[in-house]
Order: C-alpha cells, then sequence, then structure tokens
C-alpha cells in the first residue's frame, strides 16, 4: 500500500511542479483571500501583528500579503530546483563564494568540519543542496512532514549523492558522523520543533533561535558559516545565494558571543527582504 501511496505522491508532485506559473498566478489570487478569511485569527493575523511591530527596523515597507506571495513563489522556485528545473537552475547566482571556500578549505587544515547555517527566508529548500557543492559529505537534520509514504517523496527529491539526512533525535549519530568524515553540517536555525533553543531580541522582542548544537559543535573546533538566499524582484527572478561570514572553530574562546552576533545578522537579513522571511511561523517572537 506504501508503494502506491508512493507512486501516487510522486506522479502528482512532479506534475504539479510542471504545471506553468500563469497558472500558479491565478491560483494565488484566487486561493489568497480564502486562506486570508479563514486565518485572521491565526497564521495571517500572525503577520500583520508581527510587521507592525518591526516596521520602524524594516528597510522595505510590505505587507502580510507580499510576504504570503513571497513564500509561495519561493516554495515552488525550491522544489522546481530541488527537482532540477534547469530553468530554476538557470536563475541562482552566488556571491561570497571564496568565504565557504576559505572556510572549508581553513578547517580541513586542522581536520575539523564546518556549519552552514541559515534561516527559512527565499528559496531555503534549496541550501541544502547548494552546500553539496564545497563537500562530498553534507549532514542534514530534517524532520517529519506528511505520512510515510509522503515523506519518502521529500526525501527522493532532497537526495544528493553527497548527502545524508537524520532525524532530530539522531543529533548524536550526526555529530560522529560530521567529524568523522570532516563534511558540512546543513541547518536552519530560526525555527525547532521539541528542542530548546537561545532567548535573543529580534527588532526590539524577545524570540528563540536555535544555535544550541552550532554553539555545541562550535566547541569542539567545527567553524561556522552563515548564508542566506533571497529572490529579486525582477522579471529575471534571480535567485541569489549569498555567503555572510566565517566564524572560526572556539568562537567564543576568544572573548565574543556566537549567539549573539548570528542574531545581529539575522536580523538584518530579515530587514533587508521582510517580504521574504516566514513571520507566519507560529514560534515566532515566544521567547
Amino acid at each position: 500500500m506504501q508503494k502506491i501511496k508512493f507512486g501516487i505522491y510522486k506522479v502528482a508532485l512532479h506534475v504539479l511542479l510542471r504545471l506553468p506559473d500563469f497558472f500558479y498566478s491565478f491560483l494565488f489570487t484566487i486561493a489568497f483571500p480564502i486562506y486570508k478569511a479563514l486565518h485572521t485569527e491565526r497564521a495571517y493575523g500572525r503577520v500583520v501583528k508581527h510587521l507592525d511591530a518591526a516596521r520602524g527596523y524594516l528597510k522595505q515597507n510590505v505587507t502580510a500579503r507580499d510576504v504570503f506571495k513571497g513564500i509561495y513563489w519561493n516554495a515552488l522556485d525550491s522544489y522546481r530546483g530541488l527537482a532540477r528545473f534547469k530553468s530554476v537552475e538557470r536563475r541562482i547566482v552566488f556571491e561570497n563564494e571564496d568565504i565557504i571556500k576559505n572556510a572549508v578549505a581553513e578547517c580541513a587544515k586542522i581536520g575539523m568540519p564546518i556549519a552552514g547555517i541559515s534561516i527559512h527566508q527565499g528559496s531555503f529548500e534549496l541550501m541544502h543542496r547548494i552546500l553539496c557543492r564545497y563537500s562530498e559529505h553534507v549532514h542534514l537534520i530534517t524532520d517529519s512532514v506528511g505520512d510515510v509514504a509522503f515523506r519518502e517523496v521529500l526525501r527522493e527529491l532532497r537526495s544528493d549523492p553527497h548527502l545524508t539526512e537524520y532525524h532530530p533525535e539522531e543529533t548524536g549519530r550526526l555529530i560522529r558522523e560530521l567529524f568523522r568524515t570532516k563534511g558540512i553540517l546543513a541547518m536552519v536555525f530560526d525555527q525547532g520543533k521539541n528542542t530548546k533553543g537561545n532567548t535573543v531580541e529580534l527588532f526590539g522582542r524577545q524570540t528563540t533561535l536555535y544555535l544550541r548544537l552550532i554553539e555545541k559543535i562550535n566547541r569542539m573546533g567545527a567553524g561556522i558559516v552563515t548564508f542566506r538566499t533571497w529572490t529579486e524582484n525582477t522579471p529575471e527572478r534571480r535567485i541569489v545565494i549569498h555567503f555572510e561570514t566565517f566564524y572560526p572553530p572556539k568562537y567564543c574562546a576568544q572573548g565574543r558571543d556566537l549567539v549573539s552576533d548570528i542574531a545581529r545578522e539575522t536580523e538584518h537579513w530579515i530587514a533587508e527582504h521582510p517580504d521574504q522571511w516566514s513571520w507566519n511561523y507560529h514560534g515566532n517572537f515566544r521567547a
């Protein structure tokens, strides 16, 4: 039965991904007002409230509709990119690649891995695949979504010869394999489930970032590279992969605060492209 469901889900997903953009434009135009009406006291209402509270910090004036439209199109680009659509791959551009290349080389000299970390912004589902450009051993933590057959479809879509996936309960094994292979940990740190995070301040309000694993492996000797993605609002819709900062091993031993510095980066990223961050996540601004 699971094999039949897997086959149905897989065919349906690939058919949907191949539908033309004008279909998705029409679908959003029709579906969004309905979604808004049904979620005024839930996800839509949260986005309105969070945008209003952060308004003075943001570098663009965006609406809740802009946010949901950004999430919608970035999700479509993400899954088409994971399915290796050439139309998406041609639009990807890389900025500051020397940061991660130098980080990998520097940590390799001392026999240590790195982590490539980001947030749920832009076409973020592509980011673990991107890291496979820089190592033959990329380690990704994934959570359970949907039923077993649907999870297998997503796993196959995400798959890469250089990628190994782990469930959140397998953190111990992930750390062992990360340091054994001297590879790259791929992780988004602005959402978490059944795990304890770090209380930080974004836009003058307390919220939680999930950086405890990153702190731990950095203390153990791993380097940390932050990077992000956004889609340009132009006819070409370029997908920008931008590498930001290399935090060397044992960063806090040098008298600096890894969590605070990453939180400042995160606030800057969101402020620059507020229409492409997941303001709708229920855990935002709940420390």
